[in-house]
C-alpha cells in the first residue's frame, strides 16, 4: 500500500484555561483534540464531520501548524512535521478558509493574491508570473480578464474560487477546506464541491473536507471520520458511515440530515438526542458520549473506548457497536 500524504498518529492539542486577564492558569485543560489518528490519501477526499465544537477546526490548525500539537506525530508524505522539518512542507500544504472575503487581502486585486505565493516561494521568474495567473483563473472557472479586480467585486462563490486558485498556486500536495461551502447559496455549493472533486481528480491531490453538513460530505468524500469532543468515534467509507451508522452518534446525526420527500421523511425515525452536549472543560469519565446515549452500559461510564474493527471496512469507537440495530 503506498504511504498516504497525511498521517495524524494519536494527535492531542490541549489548552491550558487562564484566569483573570490570561496572567494565570487556572488548572484546568481543555482537551480540543485527545487522541486524533487520520490519514489522507492521493486522489482521495475524507471528509471530518462533527458538531460544532467537536474539534474539527482546531484540527486543521494543528496539521498546519497554526496551533502546535501537545503530542503525537503528523507526517506529511511521511515526514514528520515539526519546528525542526524543511519549510518546504508548508508549500505542500494549503488550507481553503470557510469565508473567502475574510481570508482574501480587501486591498490586493487577484493579480496581486494569485502572484504572491509565486513570487514568495520563487516558483518562476516574474516574466511568467503573468502567465502562470491566467492559468491558475482559468482552472477554477475564471475569466483572466478578471485579474485586475478587487474581492469586494466578485460574488461569493467568485471569492471561493480565487481562495481555491490561490492554494493551488503552489502545487500541494494536499488540501485541507474548512467548511469552505457552508456561507454560500446551495446552487452555488454545488459548484464548488464539482470544482474540489475536479481539482482533486485531475491532481490527484489528498483532500481533507471538513463541515458539518452530512448530505454535502457524502456527495463529496470517499471516506468521512465523525469526531465527537475531540476524538473520532468513527471512521470508514463514507457509503458504510452514512448509509449504515454503527456509533450511536453517527446514527444521530445521520438520522438529521433533511429528507426531500415528505413521504420519506415521515417513515423515517429522527433520533433526538436528550440533555446538552458536555463541556470540554469537564468532559465525562469513560464514553464522552455516554450521558446522552440510549444504549449506554456502566461499562460505558469508565473507560473511553478505542477505534475498532467493525462492518464494512470501518473502525467505530463503542463496546457495543456490533449489538445496536441499524437505523431505520
Amino acid at each position: 500500500m503506498a504511504t498516504p500524504l497525511l498521517e495524524l498518529h494519536d494527535v492531542r492539542t490541549w489548552f491550558p484555561v487562564r484566569s483573570g486577564f490570561g496572567f494565570s492558569r487556572s488548572g484546568e485543560t481543555v482537551k480540543a483534540l485527545d487522541g486524533v489518528s487520520l490519514t489522507v490519501g492521493a486522489g482521495e477526499v475524507v471528509g471530518l464531520v462533527g458538531e460544532s465544537g467537536c474539534g474539527k477546526s482546531t484540527l486543521a490548525r494543528t496539521v498546519l501548524q497554526l496551533v502546535r500539537p501537545t503530542s503525537g506525530r503528523i507526517l506529511l508524505g511521511g515526514t514528520p512535521i515539526d519546528g525542526q522539518a524543511s519549510p518546504d512542507w508548508r508549500r505542500r500544504l494549503q488550507m481553503v478558509f470557510q469565508d473567502p472575503y475574510a481570508s482574501l487581502n480587501p486591498r490586493f486585486t487577484v493579480f496581486a493574491a494569485l502572484a504572491e505565493p509565486f513570487r514568495v516561494h520563487r516558483l518562476c521568474p516574474d516574466a511568467e508570473v503573468p502567465a502562470r495567473v491566467a492559468a491558475l483563473m482559468e482552472s477554477v472557472g475564471l475569466p483572466a480578464a478578471l485579474r485586475d479586480r478587487y474581492p469586494h467585486e466578485f460574488s461569493g462563490g467568485q471569492r471561493q474560487r480565487i481562495a481555491i486558485a490561490r492554494a493551488l498556486g503552489v502545487g500541494p500536495q494536499v488540501l485541507i477546506a474548512d467548511e469552505p461551502v457552508s456561507a454560500l447559496d446551495v446552487s452555488i455549493q454545488a459548484q464548488i464541491l464539482n470544482l474540489l472533486a475536479r481539482i482533486v481528480r485531475e491532481r490527484r491531490l489528498g483532500l481533507l473536507f471538513i463541515a458539518h453538513d452530512l448530505s454535502v460530505v457524502r456527495h463529496l468524500s470517499d471516506r468521512v471520520a465523525v469526531m465527537h469532543l475531540g476524538r473520532i468515534v468513527e471512521q470508514g467509507p463514507a457509503g458504510e458511515v452514512i448509509g449504515r451508522p454503527q456509533h450511536p452518534y453517527t446514527r444521530a446525526l445521520v438520522s438529521a440530515i433533511p429528507v426531500p420527500d415528505p413521504e420519506a421523511a415521515r417513515g423515517r425515525g429522527r433520533i433526538v438526542l436528550p440533555g446538552e452536549p458536555p463541556s470540554p472543560l469537564r468532559p465525562p469519565a469513560g464514553c464522552s458520549f455516554h450521558p446522552r446515549c440510549a444504549f449506554a452500559r456502566d461499562e460505558c461510564r469508565v473507560a473511553a473506548p478505542s477505534l475498532a474493527p467493525g462492518a464494512g471496512g470501518r473502525e467505530v469507537a463503542c463496546i457495543r457497536a456490533a449489538e445496536i440495530p441499524p437505523a431505520a
